[in-house]
């Protein structure tokens, strides 16, 4: 809605005496009188039926409120203008904004009275079109103004249009697309943590819940663009416990009916899955994010199959502010994507030049509104189709309205601007440009069914589902409008030479900043660490990862580096898991092997590699080229802990040494930080041999001495030669000769 009320004239001009409401700026209430409070808008329209006039006998109402002081004058008058419809869309605009339109044959309908003792006036005016003179079909400018009723100065005014199109015109048709978001900003941090309770309440009574009211009122011929992060973030909070900053939640059943509320709504309606999270595609881009911003187009179709139900395709994009460069463009291109939702300033008709339709040459002060499709050429093999959202459409559909009477005033300017291209086109073909319209025979030109695009300019709009679905159906109605799917709209014959991509350096400024996205790319690199050390390249923290790219976070960066803290936390924490012993250990001699001991505390089994650096050269080497020892990739179970011998060198006899020991991926990424272990290099190894040595000798000398004894032993002469007589050695039994002999 459209209002150019003088309020700084009406807060003054509402303080004067009974007789009315006259009075200028620097004017004071006279003695004894009070000052009244203003309301901030006297005039309210609240009626203009029909919203399309189709019969000329018809009557049309026009009806309101004046509010101000108990008992002032005022004069409410209806113009309209006699001669003529609009001719273009850019004499509407000047006429809203007052900006060089001028007419002058306006017809005028006064109702003079005073206010009565609330304050208010009740106006009502009845006409039709034949008393209105309008000469034929069109787009007719109509406005309701309050004036004071002694100074005639203006209080307020309301500007609108009345469109006739009367019952058996030929009026050409336009084809509307309307395209709407159901996007959020990520509400989890890591995939088990939500950072707030925002999402439940917005899901029961707020934008959500909206979102939903306008997706079951509305028919088919709305195009729906659903953001997976937002059905998987309230899949989990309907699904069982959460944890919101460290404190356990139940599930929240009200989820679970919001996302089985949508998949109803949205059956057999066209669905396209936004890229997951909706990123700032562009931001990514320029800073050297491109693999991350083809994950989220890939992912974003494949989960929003999944929590729908149905197949879902994610090959039209829809960029934040409808604005992308080349760079964003080729990207993707590269990512399977074949269409993309511009807003219609982001690829303008070229400047300065006549365009071409129908075979014939159009100058500038003749166009009319461009069909809504383009083609953008791209690196990829295949160029892509530019679908370009009218502005005016597009802001109207996806403004405030509010404000009482704003929903009314914001229907007739939507269908006023659709009826305007209507008529353009009928304009062509009646050769009311020149001959432009002809062919060479003087017969009108057949024109090609025109095309547009109407899509709230923010992902994060909050609709009016009333609004939404009083102006789809007013659209749907219409007799110049047939609604139809943003996938059926392609390029047509009627192209007008296009400037290239419009991207300014506000657009850049509107990214996610350089510094956040270092830190998302960082969080990136330990995610990646985290995922390739499982044999299965389990991706924990991905989505995560994802979710910070979000372009919901232009322009909340507090939140959105409180939201990275949480994932950098969860990560690492996870790194943490696989963790090197750091005890103190011995190495004697010089060479020998320092154990490493790894410990595994994960639910799966990791692949890993073991890189050890001395951290004193001079006295503990590790490879005497390098200094240097990597393992070879080491398998460690779930749970458990793994031991790894590195080879060392002592080159210095005695003392403390140490190695730092870091965890490597199978691609040679680093895992968590280095850990210093200390190593006791005592270089005893010389003694020890002699101890050894000597203890040897001792002992062989022992062994050969026995020998000896045993040997010697056996060749002891104890009783004589033997006389053969007796057995040898049989000395127990035997007596000596001198005490055998008799007395």
């Amino acid at each position: 809605m459209i209002r150019k009320a003088a309020l700084l004239t009406l807060l003054t001009a509402l303080l004067a005496s009974p007789a009315g409401m006259a009075g200028s700026a620097a004017a004071a209430p006279p003695p004894g009188r009070v000052a009244a409070a203003a309301p901030a808008d006297p005039l309210l329209v609240s009626e203009i039926t029909p919203e399309v006039v189709r019969v000329a006998t018809a009557p049309i109402t026009v009806s309101g409120t004046v509010s101000g002081t108990a008992g002032a004058s005022v004069r409410v008058a209806v113009r309209y203008s006699r001669d003529r419809p609009f001719a273009s869309r850019a004499e509407m605009a000047a006429y809203l904004s007052e900006q060089g339109y001028a007419t002058t044959n306006w017809n005028t309908r006064v109702q003079a009275t005073a206010l009565d003792q609330s304050g208010k006036l009740p106006f009502r005016f009845t006409v039709t079109p034949g008393e209105l003179g309008m000469p034929r079909p069109g787009v007719y400018p109509f406005e309701i103004e309050v004036t004071d009723a002694a100074t005639g100065q203006r209080l307020g005014i309301e500007r609108t249009f009345l469109t006739y199109a009367p019952k058996g015109e030929q009026i050409p048709k336009v084809k509307l697309a309307v395209a709407l978001p159901i996007v959020d900003r990520p509400h989890r941090a890591d995939d088990a943590t939500f950072m707030d309770d925002d999402l439940s309440a917005s899901l029961t009574s707020g934008r959500l819940a909206s979102l939903l009211q306008t997706a079951q009122d509305t028919g088919d011929g709305v195009t729906w663009f659903v953001d997976p992060a937002l059905l998987d973030d309230v899949r989990v909070l309907s699904s069982g416990t959460r944890s919101v900053r460290g404190t356990r939640k139940n599930a929240d059943p009200a989820a679970g009916q919001w996302l089985n509320g949508l998949r109803s709504a949205l059956t057999d309606k066209t669905v396209v899955a936004t890229a997951y999270a909706d990123p700032d595609v562009a931001a990514l881009v320029h800073h050297g994010l491109d693999k991350q911003a083809a994950a989220s187009i890939q992912r974003g179709a494949t989960l929003a199959t999944e929590l729908l139900g149905r197949e879902i395709h994610g090959t039209t994009a829809w960029p934040a502010g409808g604005k992308i460069d080349r760079d964003a463009v080729d990207e993707l291109a590269m990512s399977g994507v074949t269409s993309v939702l511009l807003s219609g300033d982001a690829l303008p008709p070229a400047a300065g030049q006549d365009a071409t339709q129908n075979g014939q040459v159009v100058p500038p002060s003749t166009q009319t509104t461009p069909d809504a499709a383009a083609r953008l050429d791209t690196i990829a093999d295949k160029p892509l189709t530019a679908l370009l959202a009218d502005p005016t459409l597009s802001e109207v559909l996806g403004g405030n309205v509010s404000g009482p009477g704003a929903a009314m005033i914001a229907r007739q300017r939507f269908l006023a601007e659709t009826a305007m291209i209507a008529f353009e086109q009928q304009t062509q073909q009646n050769g009311q440009f020149g001959q432009t319209g002809r062919t060479g025979q003087g017969t009108p030109a057949k024109t090609a069914s025109r095309t547009v695009i109407a899509a709230p300019e923010s992902h994060l709009w909050t609709p009016d589902p009333a609004f939404v679905s009083s102006l789809l159906q007013a659209a749907s109605s219409a007799p110049w409008l047939r609604m139809t799917s943003l996938d059926s709209i392609k390029p047509g014959r009627a192209r007008v030479p296009r400037a290239d991509l419009t991207y300014s350096e506000h657009d850049r400024q509107a990214e996610l900043s350089r510094s956040y996205l270092a830190t998302v790319r960082k969080l990136e690199r330990k995610a990646d660490a985290v995922a390739t050390v499982t044999e299965e390249h389990t991706d924990v923290f991905h989505t995560a990862i994802l979710r910070l790219a979000s372009a919901s976070w232009r322009g909340d960066g507090k939140r959105a580096l409180s939201f990275a803290g949480q994932v950098q936390k969860a990560i690492d924490e996870r790194i943490d898991d696989v963790s090197v012993l750091d005890t103190p250990r011995a190495v004697a001699g010089s060479n020998g092997q320092v154990p490493v001991s790894v410990a595994n505390n994960l639910d799966k089994d990791i692949e890993i590699k073991i890189r050890v650096t001395s951290g004193n050269k001079a006295r503990l080497a590790i490879d005497w080229d390098t200094g240097v020892y990597t393992t070879p990739t080491t398998k460690i179970l779930a749970g458990r802990s793994q031991l790894v011998n590195v080879p060392v060198i002592v080159r210095n006899e005695g003392g403390d040494a140490s190695i730092l020991v870091q965890l490597l991926t199978d691609g040679d990424e680093k895992y968590g930080s280095a850990v210093r272990v200390v190593v006791r290099a005592t270089g005893y190894t010389g003694i020890a041999l002699v101890i050894v040595g000597a203890a040897v000798v001792i002992m062989l000398a022992a062994v050969v001495m026995r020998i000896l004894r045993r040997r010697s032993r056996k060749a002891f002469p104890f009783d004589g030669p033997n006389d053969g007589e007796g057995p040898p050695g049989d000395r127990q039994g035997a007596v000596p000769a001198e005490r055998t002999q008799s007395p």
